[in-house]
């Protein structure tokens, strides 16, 4: 009935995933963190655990070993991709300031003021 509404799934094909066991490392202890601030502490405190690899061995560079943060940094450092870069040289350099342009802004606000006080003038006068 499903496939006649047009539904693309195929009967009963949702697949049931494993069920939790005790101490299982997929379980969330934490939980969702309630604000923000919880969020930064869980990311800054996954950021000073220890980076491995794909077989789960701590990564070694230069004798000693690599925090999530710099692998993270290390990656961006050496990234193909722009953004990436310019991410990493913000980080540890800053970020270069954004020009604002004010000029146009307050004349196009004093024309503005002119013409109002002009109008004010002329109902004063009864114009």
């Amino acid at each position: 009935m499903a496939n006649e509404l047009g539904s693309n799934t195929t009967g009963n094909s949702a697949k049931k995933g494993k069920p939790f066991t005790k101490g299982d490392p997929r379980i969330n202890r934490n939980g969702r963190p309630k604000s923000f601030d919880a969020l930064r502490a869980l990311a800054q405190e996954i950021a000073h655990e220890k980076a491995k690899n794909s077989d789960g061995k701590v990564i070694v560079h230069d004798g000693h070993a690599v925090s999530v943060a710099e692998a993270i940094m290390r990656k961006w450092a050496s990234s193909n991709n722009p953004q990436l870069q310019k991410a990493f040289v913000e980080i540890a350099f800053g970020k270069v300031p954004d020009t604002v342009v004010w000029d146009s802004v307050i004349s196009i606000q004093e024309e503005k003021h002119d013409s109002l006080i002009e109008a004010i003038k002329g109902l004063k006068n009864g114009d």
